[in-house]
């Protein structure tokens, strides 16, 4: 797979095309907790058609290398930094869960980088249930903590194909990681700042997501100037796997709506 070297850090990435040509908008994507770019694999394959996107492996994540960060702030620096290591000026950032805290972290700190957001199942503050973050916690110390309800996050009328594809990517990830990625939730909150976004936003969530729910998403798009907001039905907190016709729909839409 592709990389780039930031601050001594390998940052990884994946894409379908040549991220150097000109078509349509420039699409970075970014994962959210305990997971990889793997995750946009099938989403990019239907985005490419008109536009150019990259997944990115966050730093401790995939095949990046470092030990992953406490903080959405640091995420969104080696996000921004890929990009420009590949010529990018100005792109659209999509973000699943923790990867929306990421972009919003970005859209503050990189403006001149960041042309348009897609908050996919996230919120302004992800403040992380107590028995999720205990359990990360055991895990990170390598103790063996009962498992957790499989169907967190997910739609009770999924298929558990749908949380078995998640899953595989999922357990891959390093404990360690991982918990980092969740306190990097925990202290995410920028509720006292989305006004100041009024870039074009888009966000996306499920209509049955627990983690996440349309509460969120109804706050970004009533306390920004110019976000459009997404419900998708039978959905959870993946909704890109979950009904992935409908977000391609969405995502597409909204991209073709960009100027150039």
């Amino acid at each position: 797979m592709p990389k780039v070297t930031v601050e001594g850090i390998e940052v990884n990435f994946r894409t379908p095309v040549n991220p150097e040509r000109a078509l349509g908008q420039k699409v970075l994507y970014v994962h959210g907790t305990g997971c990889d770019a793997r995750v946009w694999d099938r989403h990019m394959e239907v985005v490419s058609r008109a536009h150019t996107p990259i997944a990115v492996d966050l730093p401790g994540h995939g095949e990046s290398s470092g030990g992953g960060f406490r903080g959405v702030a640091d995420y969104a620096y080696f996000a921004v930094a890929l990009a420009e290591a590949l010529g990018w000026k100005k792109f659209v950032m999509a973000g699943h869960s923790l990867g929306g805290g990421i972009i919003q972290a970005a859209a503050l700190y990189a403006p001149e980088n960041v042309k348009a957001m897609i908050l996919v199942d996230t919120g302004a503050r992800l403040r992380v249930a107590p028995q999720i973050m205990e359990y990360a916690r055991a895990c990170a110390e390598g103790k063996n903590p009962p498992i957790l309800n499989p169907r967190i996050g997910f739609s009770l009328t999924t298929d558990q194909e749908i949380l078995d594809q998640v899953k595989i990517i999922t357990d891959d990830a390093e404990p360690t990681v991982t918990f980092k990625d969740w306190i990097a939730d925990d202290s995410c909150d920028f509720l006292s700042r989305v006004s100041e976004f009024s870039l074009p936003s888009l966000a996306i969530v499920g209509e049955d997501d627990e983690l996440t729910p349309v509460r969120y998403a109804e706050f970004f798009s009533k306390n920004m100037s110019n976000c459009k907001i997404s419900i998708i039905k039978r959905a959870g907190h993946w909704t890109f796997y979950e009904q992935p016709d409908e977000f391609d729909r969405a995502v597409i839409s909204f991209l073709q709506g960009l100027s150039d």
